[in-house]
């Protein structure tokens, strides 16, 4: 069995730990098999925060989904024990963008999500999704990313 540790190494990347919620809510809930995971952000407050269209470049903006994606998935490991074969689909993400109002590359931005949960997860990883322009972000963070997955019983 390939976990999803295993295969985000085989990709050239190392599952970081759960975050901790930053306020008064859980990093995630799970109710009939349905996972529902908080916003992931990327790296808050480092350099590479910002609003697109105001500094921050897309490309790297596209990083930072990337980096919330992990976070997304690390939630996944930690829930299913790291075995994708306990998850049924992923069914939707939501990736949130910091960018000025007349930006309008949202859905490249957030292929860094999408992109990724696909990599690791192949069919399973295929979702519906979101990319939505917003004025800011938690701690200045340039992307966030939310998911809902389908469990299959454990």
């Amino acid at each position: 069995m390939t976990t999803i540790a295993q295969k985000l190494q085989q990709l050239g990347h190392i599952l970081p730990p759960v975050k901790a919620p930053a306020a008064n809510y859980v990093s995630y809930t799970v109710q009939n098999n349905v996972l529902i995971i908080a916003g992931q952000i990327g790296r808050p407050g480092a350099a590479k925060a910002g609003v697109v269209g105001a500094g921050l470049s897309p490309e790297i903006a596209k990083q930072e989904a990337e980096i919330a994606a992990l976070g997304v998935l690390a939630v996944i490991d930690a829930v299913t024990g790291g075995d994708i074969s306990r998850i049924a689909q992923v069914q939707r993400l939501g990736v949130f963008i910091a960018a000025t109002p007349d930006f309008d590359g949202h859905s490249a931005i957030a292929n860094g999500a999408s992109d990724l949960i696909v990599a690791t997860l192949g069919e399973r990883g295929h979702h519906a999704r979101t990319a939505i322009g917003v004025a800011s972000l938690p701690t200045g963070a340039a992307v966030e990313v939310d998911a809902i997955v389908q469990l299959n019983p454990a």
